[in-house]
């Protein structure tokens, strides 16, 4: 199995291929001193999107970032059911191969619920920090956690896998991701041009879609006594801000910094905003 990594990709001197039981994983380490960090990415994006928080960083924590099943660079050695739970299963797996327990743990989008399901399950209790957390079920594709491949299956009957060359189309790129609410930086938005482009990674996101379900997590919350620190753009248009509001306010042990002028991508576009909670709470 050959996966080829442009030269270009951010931090891909620090990528690393890690077989498991089911899949090939691309990683991204970072740092070997300080909190463990691990970052899971949202829906239809790779760990790529951490990389203007690891450079805000400056490697003040050891840093785990992956690539969720069928997307950016992880590759399944077969067809894998992507549900939460077994997503998070699989993780656990990769941590325990790695060695890796981290102290905190951030999630974006539908990478939110991966990070709090993970945290239950790991010895060292991790705090979750979850950025725009798409803690709900979403009505139709366009309401799956993350719109770039949702948006064009919702809008149209092309089979999926002619998706990826609709998406390659670089105004269509731009256009789909300013529907977050969010202005990411020139060098992110070449890479998520690369992943649409990619037939594997359009696969693998519309997988992912069509097995996510969230209904026995939801139910599960309001009991839930893990902490939890929302994260939320005002100007996010892709999980409506009131989502993370009213989790807050149902679960026993949450709490919420509210941002304003920032969208869905909030971590893209002013990574400042993300690593200023990390360096100004003792976890």
């Amino acid at each position: 199995m050959t996966v080829i990594i442009p030269k270009w990709w951010p931090n891909r001197s620090n990528s690393e291929f890690i077989k498991s039981e089911n899949y090939n994983w691309h990683i991204q380490k970072f740092g070997s001193t300080g909190k463990k960090l691990l970052l899971i990415h949202g829906t239809g994006a790779s760990s790529h999107s951490w990389y203007p928080l690891i450079q805000n960083l400056n490697l003040e924590f050891e840093i785990l970032c992956l690539d969720l099943p069928g997307h950016g660079f992880t590759r399944a050695f077969a067809k894998q059911n992507k549900q939460l739970v077994t997503i998070v299963d699989q993780i656990s797996y990769l941590l325990r191969k790695l060695d890796f327990y981290p102290n905190i743990i951030i999630g974006h989008s539908a990478g939110a619920a991966v990070a709090y399901e993970l945290a239950k399950k790991i010895e060292t209790e991790p705090n979750t920090i979850a950025i725009n957390a798409a803690f709900g079920q979403f009505s139709g594709l366009a309401g799956l956690a993350f719109p770039y491949f949702a948006k064009l299956a919702a809008s149209t009957t092309i089979p999926a896998r002619f998706l990826n060359l609709l998406a390659s189309r670089e105004e269509i790129v731009r256009k789909l991701l300013a529907s977050t609410g969010s202005t990411i930086p020139e060098q992110q938005i070449k890479c998520y041009q690369y992943l649409f482009s990619n037939p594997d990674h359009v696969d693998g996101t519309l997988q992912l879609m069509a097995d996510w379900d969230l209904g026995n997590f939801l139910d599960r919350l309001p009991e839930e006594t893990s902490p939890i620190h929302f994260l939320v753009g005002d100007k996010d248009e892709t999980v409506p801000p009131h989502i993370s509001k009213s989790w807050d306010q149902l679960m026993p042990n949450s709490s919420l910094t509210k941002y304003r002028g920032l969208g869905h991508l909030l971590h893209e576009e002013d990574p400042s905003a993300v690593s200023s909670i990390l360096k100004r709470n003792s976890f």
